[in-house]
């Protein structure tokens, strides 16, 4: 088929020879901000936001799409359900950073990082007596999807107890509980850390409002790099300057970039990044197995 790979893959002359080996036609777009010419002639697309640029109803013979990102915010569904197209995202692609990114955050905030990196630039020797260790505490983790699967792999070794709800029971031997998310709201307020791994939907929209933020333990943490819109942002300020929580990180926020003037960036209890933590040097390996395995099963082969 005629694909069309758009530079968000950021495909090398060697990955392009590996699709080009599958029996596919290679048209190259390196900048999706450029409206595609002539989108009818494709079948398949390789992308991220090309939707934003290029309308989608162009795409009349479109059979194929592989999303380079981990969420199918940025793709018409409804569209693609109603057209019978075969969709993908990057299952499981940038899980491993991300996790990686979850666990750091939670040490720093558990060993208060952040005070202690200003008393290195005050040039300033003083202990702190308040550090916590993470082995015992209780985690509940919000969503088990590959994200959530690779924090509680690294998790574990740490001794603490986890807890995930998920929208289905499973069983993981890196769990310790799995409840529904219907008890989300009841064990809130016995979490000493929170970590939102959920996809961003109505149903999910604001799932960490001001109810839910003050039920939650005082002392608590919040970590999210799922998506921003999960929390309500005035309540999260509220939370974390008025109490209960104690800190947080977070790498997604519900308008991005972060705005300036937003309160979040002066607080000293919050660990700030910009959306980057799915970032990972295996990430572009990882993402052309997942590309060239959906191609192929696409293909029957």
């Amino acid at each position: 088929m005629k694909l069309l790979v758009t530079g968000s893959l950021g495909a090398t002359e060697k990955d392009l020879e590996a699709l080009a080996a599958l029996g596919h036609e290679i048209v190259l777009h390196p900048d999706e901000r450029v409206p595609v010419e002539d989108p009818e002639r494709f079948d398949g697309a390789v992308c991220n936001s090309l939707f934003h640029y290029t309308t989608h109803e162009g795409f009349t013979n479109l059979r194929y799409l592989q999303i380079t990102s981990a969420g199918y915010d940025r793709v018409p569904m409804d569209w693609v359900r109603a057209r019978g197209i075969t969709v993908h995202n990057a299952n499981g692609v940038y899980s491993p950073a991300m996790a990686e990114w979850t666990i750091m955050r939670i040490l720093e905030l558990l060993k208060h990082v952040p005070q202690g990196f200003r008393n290195q630039l005050a040039a300033r020797h003083k202990k702190d007596w308040k550090w916590q260790e993470l082995t015992g505490k209780n985690v509940l983790l919000a969503g088990f999807g590959a994200y959530g699967r690779e924090i509680a792999k690294r998790l574990k070794p740490f001794g603490a107890r986890l807890t995930v709800v998920n929208r289905s029971l499973k069983e993981d031997a890196n769990v310790d509980e799995f409840c529904t998310l219907d008890k989300f709201p009841e064990l809130l307020p016995q979490a000493d850390i929170l970590i939102l791994a959920l996809a961003h939907s109505p149903q999910t929209h604001h799932i960490l409002d001001d109810a839910a933020l003050q039920s939650m333990k005082p002392g608590s943490y919040l970590i999210n790099a799922a998506r921003g819109g999960l929390i309500d942002e005035p309540a999260l300020l509220r939370a974390l300057q008025e109490g209960p929580l104690a800190g947080a990180a977070l790498d997604v926020y519900e308008t991005e970039p972060l705005a300036p003037e937003s309160p979040l960036w002066t607080l000293e209890n919050v660990l700030l990044s910009p959306h980057n933590s799915f970032v990972g040097d295996h990430d572009h390996e990882r993402m052309m197995q997942v590309v060239i395995g959906n191609l192929k099963a696409f293909q029957g082969q």
